[in-house]
């Protein structure tokens, strides 16, 4: 990741330490406004995951990274030159369009960021027992 920032190939880049690829995906969509188009088949099949590992998983070393489409071919080689994994699962929408997991579902940015900006009550209802 330095070398291809250093070489201005990288346009954004999430960790997935924490809340996994979901996460990422979310904040990074809601972040820019920016919708995605997503696709896991190739890499379930390649890393042998079932839909919610590769969704949930929490990694310290694994990160999404957006490049431009010019510089696909350039981020991919400079990764595989080095021996790091690399895979390409989707792309970037028009502005304000929506998180599409081919697999799974279509989330419109204003549903993501409702869930995203919710509290746990008003995600799961009231604490029992009083507040916290």
């Amino acid at each position: 990741l330095h070398h291809a920032a250093k070489e201005g190939l990288v346009t954004s880049a999430h960790d997935l330490s924490t809340g996994g690829l979901i996460q990422a995906l979310t904040e990074s969509c809601l972040r820019r406004d920016v919708g995605a188009r997503v696709w896991l088949s190739e890499l379930m099949e390649r890393d042998e995951l079932d839909m919610v590992t590769a969704l949930f998983s929490e990694s310290q070393t694994r990160v999404i990274v957006s490049v431009a489409r010019e510089d696909d071919v350039k981020f991919r080689g400079l990764c595989e030159g080095r021996g790091v994994p690399v895979i390409r699962i989707g792309v970037t929408d028009a502005p304000g369009m929506a998180l599409e997991i081919s697999e799974l579902a279509t989330f419109s940015l204003g549903e993501l960021r409702e869930l995203h900006e919710s509290t746990l009550p008003g995600v799961l209802g009231p604490v029992v027992g009083g507040s916290v």
